[in-house]
């Protein structure tokens, strides 16, 4: 069920280092989705952006989003923290867990995302897992508040393919003042 997906991550004008990062990990039948905004910007938070990607590519993704999340959050203790969505999808379901200030949409299915608020690393109360169908043919997309989601519409994109709604979301919604970051992956059938 691997999805078709292609994502860009860039740090906010004048930076070379990016507190933004993006992993894609695929486990048999699970694929892992995940994007990590760590907070501020430059090479401290990239730091904790690469502390964190480490954390994701070697994380049990079998026992669901909220278990990766709080692995992650005992990894970045004691760094400056961040933001985190991590989405499993599996068959044709999503299953995720998001911390913060980053985002989920999903196209033609709507999956109810509701985020947790907290610092990973930091505080966070409480996990709230969300999920939602994902046959093959939705489009989901993650992103970092690096990137506008008001005038942000999936369905606008339909008939382009990955990477040039990925491509297209960026040019149109990334802000330059800060870093940046948006995946866009299509399930596909198995």
């Amino acid at each position: 069920m691997t999805p078709a997906r292609f994502h860009i991550v860039r740090p906010r004008a004048g930076e070379i280092a990016c507190g933004d990062g993006v992993l894609v990990r695929d486990d048999g039948p699970r694929t892992l989705l995940a994007l990590v905004d760590a907070l501020g910007h430059g090479p401290a938070a990239a730091e904790v952006t690469a502390a964190a990607l480490a954390c994701l590519s070697r994380v049990a993704i079998g026992a669901g989003p909220i278990a990766v999340l709080s692995e992650l959050h005992a990894a970045l203790r004691g760094t400056r923290g961040a933001a985190a969505m991590v989405c499993v999808l599996e068959r044709d379901r999503l299953f995720g867990c998001g911390v913060g200030n980053v985002d989920l949409r999903s196209d033609p299915t709507s999956v109810p995302v509701v985020l947790s608020p907290g610092i990973l690393g930091g505080s966070v109360r409480a996990f709230r897992a969300f999920e939602g169908a994902a046959p093959a043919g939705t489009r989901v997309v993650l992103f970092s508040d690096g990137v506008s989601s008001t005038r942000l519409r999936l369905e606008d994109l339909r008939a382009l393919d990955a990477e040039r709604a990925c491509r297209t979301i960026f040019d149109r919604y990334a802000y330059s003042h800060d870093d940046a970051s948006v995946l866009v992956a299509d399930v596909r059938g198995s």
